[in-house]
């Protein structure tokens, strides 16, 4: 989900308050809201990205943002829609990504957020120099996009052999789950990693040689 913002947003409810130093002073903050620490996401899902953005004495209008420090979009202040304010030193500004006009038309919906349709651990980081030369960088966070596709091929025999093509891309791995009624899940084991994809074959009993549900769960890596 996408949280709106109106176009030249400043300020955020949920935020928390500006930074300060020991001394009282106000420092400047970059500061991701979404997506937050820890968060996982499909292949080509929306990653909603929005940060807050102030400093004491400058103003942040835009910034970059980068997925394991290759750029994937400049975040502003102000939508492609309407004309916005100039902010002025001292605003709390909220940064996402506008979605811009498609060949004339204007668009659909103020904001988007970014896709990967890759699989793997993203390091986000976000960085902006203020109208006044102030330079700042973000603090990162890391988000997981895994691949939930899941293909599968039946033998005339019965033997199945259940395909994840990104499945190995990220730490931990899948084990898969059959049914026959879509209530009841019977884990079969893990799926095999390979360079790339993850694979897992069955052999079922002649019991089960009947009409068959999978899925495929992820597994997390054990963290002492």
């Amino acid at each position: 989900m996408v949280l709106l913002a109106g176009c030249g947003s400043v300020g955020w409810p949920a935020a928390p308050g500006h930074a300060t130093q020991t001394d009282g002073a106000e420092v400047p903050v970059l500061q991701f809201i979404q997506p937050t620490n820890g968060a996982v996401f499909a292949v080509g899902e929306e990653v909603p990205v929005v940060l807050r953005a102030f400093a004491p004495d400058d103003v942040f209008p835009t910034a970059e943002v980068f997925a394991n420090q290759s750029k994937i979009a400049t975040v502003s202040y102000c939508c492609t829609l309407c004309p916005c304010f100039a902010p002025l030193a001292g605003q709390e500004l909220i940064l996402q990504i506008p979605v811009p006009w498609d060949r004339g038309s204007p668009p659909s919906r103020v904001w988007q957020g970014w896709r990967s349709d890759q699989a793997g651990v993203y390091r986000l980081t976000a960085r902006a120099t203020g109208q006044n030369g102030t330079m700042i960088t973000s603090a990162p966070v890391t988000i997981t996009v895994l691949d939930r596709t899941l293909e599968i091929a039946v033998r005339d025999d019965g033997a199945v052999s259940l395909r994840i093509p990104q499945g190995s891309m990220v730490p931990g791995g899948y084990d898969v789950e059959a049914s026959e009624d879509l209530q009841t899940w019977t884990r079969l084991g893990p799926f095999l990693p390979g360079n790339v994809a993850a694979f897992y074959y069955e052999v079922p009993p002649d019991s089960a040689r009947k009409m068959r549900f999978y899925r495929s769960v992820y597994v997390p890596p054990h963290n002492p």
